[in-house]
């Protein structure tokens, strides 16, 4: 059986035959996710990176909390090249149909970034416009107030502002689409307006399911910053390929 699940991890699609066929996801109010992804060089070249995300989602008839917690590193034999860590946290209060009141916060610290730190915190109005079987797009429209400190160690003029304040505009979109039985796309958008900077997000996931709760997940999150400091760049992209296990 230690044989068989080689081949499982090594090709993802060959899983799908080892699915129970009546397996059903289970209804709870409680939902946990945690991702874990790695890669280790030596010899030649010694570098490392990790990258680790959880996510708790708490769901009841009147409200839906969940919270994100990521985590991102790099290095090499010499210095490190990436740390970053994020929370999010948000709550829905759910109104008659579809519709929602929203209350969010998210909390970014980068030490090789344009920004070291960037708070939001925003509420706002949600709604579902799409829900059938396989699909699910909510759509959010709210405003709130967004704290930025540049990083400034690479700039060559370091009296620019480091920090700022400023209310913000925030429009977001959540897409979900099941693409067979055992795989799903997510694709999730929003961009924040202020009237000293904007900041668009786009984080996009393929999952394949190995085997009941463990998943295959290749992941990429996009970030494009209207104004940064001198010496930095507009987008920061990070790709991700980690095994992802569900607790219910």
């Amino acid at each position: 059986m230690r044989l068989l699940s080689i081949p499982i991890l090594l090709f993802p699609g060959a899983a799908l035959a080892l699915v129970p066929p009546d397996y059903k996801e289970p209804t709870t109010k409680y939902l946990a996710e945690l991702e874990l992804g790695m890669q280790y060089n030596s010899g030649n070249t010694n570098s490392s990176n990790f990258n680790t995300r959880g996510k708790l989602v708490y769901d009841i008839e009147n409200a839906r909390q969940e919270l994100v917690l990521r985590g991102y590193f790099a290095s090499d034999n010499k210095e490190t090249s990436a740390e970053q860590y994020q929370i999010q946290y948000q709550v829905d209060y759910k109104l008659q149909g579809t519709r929602y009141l929203f209350g969010r916060a998210d909390l970014l610290w980068d030490r090789f970034g344009a920004f070291e730190k960037q708070h939001t915190l925003s509420s706002g109005y949600g709604f579902t416009p799409l829900d059938i079987k396989n699909t699910k797009l909510s759509l959010e429209v709210g405003a709130g107030f967004r704290y930025n400190q540049a990083n400034l160690s690479n700039s060559a003029t370091p009296e620019q502002n480091r920090k700022d304040e400023e209310a913000i505009l925030r429009l977001a979109s959540k897409f979900e689409h099941r693409l067979m039985e055992y795989t799903s796309f997510n694709a999730d958008a929003n961009v924040e307006y202020g009237q000293s900077n904007t900041i668009a997000n786009l984080n996009l996931s393929y999952r394949n399911q190995l085997w009941a709760d463990l998943a295959l997940k290749i992941g990429m999150d996009i970030k494009y910053t209207d104004q940064v400091p001198e010496g930095t760049k507009h987008n920061d992209v990070i790709s991700t390929v980690n095994l992802l296990y569900t607790i219910r």
